[in-house]
């Protein structure tokens, strides 16, 4: 009986130390889906910005302020804004969302 109960025991604390291990990895984990986003997030912005600049001439030269002035004319323009929300519907209803305009 003392055999089996000592068995128990120690299948106990080999199972206790597993689920110990699992959940520092899961943590581990937890705190890198930050990083990682964060990572994403990085490279769409260089890769988007490294599309604008493909678009501007002398990129070097203009100012922050100019390049922002660029882009709010370019969006203001109806094409635009029209373009723009086509795409945007066309992204929801493709991903089944119930209120697209929201």
């Amino acid at each position: 009986m003392n055999e089996k109960l000592d068995r128990m025991k120690a299948q106990k604390e080999k199972a206790e130390q597993k689920l110990r291990y699992y959940q520092h990895q899961e943590k581990m984990l937890e705190h890198r889906i930050p990083e990682l986003t964060r990572k994403a997030r990085t490279h769409r912005l260089c890769t988007r910005g490294g599309m604008l600049e493909s678009f501007l001439i002398c990129p070097g030269e203009l100012t922050d302020d100019q390049v922002m002035e660029l882009l709010k004319l370019s969006f203001h323009q109806q094409e635009v804004v029209l373009a723009l929300a086509k795409m945007i519907h066309d992204l929801q209803e493709a991903r089944g969302d119930p209120n697209p305009s929201e």
